[in-house]
């Protein structure tokens, strides 16, 4: 069992004790368990495989969570979560998802009308009956019947980013223990860096005759995780793991695994085109290589099937037909787009001050261990309750803190001061300008009135943005992946804002925003726009997440000119 299905079973066991007015610590220790779960980068798999002593370590995960991951990972199943379900309605959970319903509106909706899944919700919405009950109204009525049309819109078969890639990698380091194996690689979306993942493409080469591929075949399907052999083949298998994502492995010849590389990397689009262009040279090209006639060409590395078609070497998060191939035709070589090492800061984390689960010195050093120059200290400012966000005072008295770690810390890393303002309703932030000009970095993040119409989301962040001490626009869509949609506003209006402002985007690295998404960052690096890859870390495991958001500025063509944390100090400071 992976993270994320860790991380449901504790949300549920939070929310069914929740709803059937149970002990509020359990209730809050089970949530709060499930997002440490949920956010953690390491695979809690193989934290129990090696020492299970070593969830100890793990911030907000007490003894009694401790034992029920170890009995989930090996179990598969947690006795108390079972005995939990057993008399309760399990669309009442479903019914969680939906944007508006908490725990105490489920459990208004079951007891008054006996709701217990969503077809019963609309109907009852539809039909004018939630309206009647106390504490709700025709406007709560509307608002659950756009929440069900937005949840409708949601891939329930497409998973983060960052639960395949830690599927991909653990499955693959499974497979190097078959000695039949010579090269392996994941292929597909998640190659290409995209935000969500319908399934996952492994591509093998074998380092002996064909025999070997019924070894390789049966290591596959062994995999301790796998639930389901949908099919097994000579050279081809398909499996459904626990987490519910399948997985796909191919075996090609090792003189055809470039051209099966690039073709199960894809896109479609990219695919069609590309072959195409061979079309017109005389030749096809497939996955298993490129050819005149029947006779085989080349095909066994990318590079090669790219300059024998007259295109330069395209990466792989980038193969779209969206303008790579005239550029690959008229180039020597695409322009070095931003890599992990490139990045000295990041811009926009949180500690206990607000609703992070370190100290400021806590995440220094793990900053420091990662060989950052800087980085900025941007707890949440009071407007949104849950975060226990800053006010004045205490504010002030972290400014204090952050000045006595830079002097402790004698250079190796420098603080600045920093905070994540909300933006409020009518476009104003959530501390006065006295506050805003005595810090380095100011990250203005709409968290709250989301559902404002377009015309009225764009004036509030046009004000904002206007604000001369705002450096950074957080998360500027306000997505959670398959959770909430985008904000409704004119997003090229706000792009020009920035760059008019000298306002830096964020491109927001956690796995359930990375906000902005391609599309916006080509369309602002073509403005002039400047850019930040931020982690929003709120532990000290969260700088990980900063490889999704470098993912997705390469699908954005960002260099690191065009982002400001790749700068040095000093370059940075200057830019302001």
């Amino acid at each position: 069992m992976d993270n994320k299905a860790i991380a449901k079973v504790f949300e549920e066991m939070g929310n069914i004790l929740d709803i059937k007015g149970k002990n509020f610590f359990r209730v809050n220790a089970y949530r709060k368990g499930a997002l440490t779960v949920i956010n953690l980068p390491q695979d809690l798999r193989n934290l129990v495989e090696e020492d299970p002593k070593s969830l100890e370590k793990i911030p907000g995960i007490g003894k009694g969570l401790q034992e029920k991951i170890v009995e989930l990972v090996k179990t598969g199943k947690c006795l108390e979560h079972e005995k939990l379900k057993e008399d309760f309605p399990n669309g009442l959970l479903e019914m969680l998802e939906v944007r508006t319903l908490g725990p105490k509106k489920v459990k208004l909706l079951y007891s008054e009308l006996g709701i217990e899944d969503l077809n019963g919700l609309k109907k009852a919405a539809q039909e004018g009956k939630i309206h009647e009950l106390e504490g709700m109204g025709e406007k709560s009525e509307k608002e659950i019947l756009k929440a069900l049309e937005e949840y409708s819109q949601f891939s329930k078969d497409r998973h983060l980013v960052d639960e395949a890639l830690q599927e991909a990698e653990r499955y693959i380091n499974y497979l190097k223990k078959c000695k039949e194996i010579r090269k392996i690689q994941y292929a597909g979306s998640l190659r290409r860096s995209q935000e969500t993942i319908g399934d996952i493409d492994i591509l093998t080469t074998v380092s002996s005759p064909e025999k070997s591929h019924e070894k390789i075949m049966d290591f596959f399907t062994e995999y301790e995780d796998v639930i389901n052999v949908i099919a097994k083949g000579d050279t081809k298998s398909s499996v459904i793991l626990q987490s519910g994502i399948q997985v796909d492995l191919r075996v090609v010849a090792s003189e055809s695994f470039g051209a099966a590389l690039h073709y199960f990397t894809g896109n479609k689009e990219h695919n069609i085109k590309i072959r195409d262009i061979a079309k017109k040279k005389g030749w096809k090209v497939n996955e298993y290589g490129l050819f005149k006639g029947d006779k085989m060409l080349i095909g066994e590395t990318e590079e090669e099937i790219f300059e024998k078609l007259g295109l330069c070497f395209i990466p792989p998060e980038i193969r779209s037909n969206n303008g790579e191939f005239e550029y690959a035709e008229s180039h020597k070589s695409f322009p070095k787009f931003v890599e992990v090492d490139d990045i000295k800061a990041d811009l926009h984390c949180h500690s206990k001050y607000s609703d992070g689960k370190n100290t400021i010195l806590e995440m220094a050093e793990t900053f420091i261990e990662r060989g950052y120059d800087y980085f900025a200290i941007t707890d949440h400012s009071s407007a949104v309750g849950i975060t226990g966000g800053m006010d004045e005072k205490k504010i002030k008295k972290q400014w204090k803190e952050i000045e006595e770690l830079n002097k402790e810390l004698n250079g190796k890393i420098k603080i600045l001061k920093g905070c994540e303002v909300d933006i409020l309703k009518d476009g104003e932030l959530d501390f006065d300008d006295t506050i805003l000009k005595n810090l380095d970095i100011v990250v203005a993040s709409a968290h709250l009135h989301a559902r404002l119409d377009e015309q009225d989301q764009t004036k509030r962040l046009l004000k904002a943005l206007k604000n001369p001490y705002v450096r950074i626009l957080g998360h500027p869509t306000g997505r959670l992946i398959n959770k909430r949609p985008e904000m409704n506003f004119d997003m090229e209006k706000i792009i020009d804002a920035c760059v008019d402002n000298k306002v830096v985007l964020e491109i927001n690295s956690n796995p359930m925003r990375l906000d902005l998404v391609d599309k916006y960052i080509r369309i602002a690096k073509d403005k002039g726009a400047k850019f930040a890859i931020n982690t929003d870390s709120h532990s000290v495991d969260h700088p990980e997440f900063i490889k999704f958001g470098i993912g997705i500025a390469r699908r954005g063509w960002l260099t690191p000119k065009d982002v400001v944390n790749t700068w040095d100090y000093e370059e940075f400071d200057n830019y302001f």
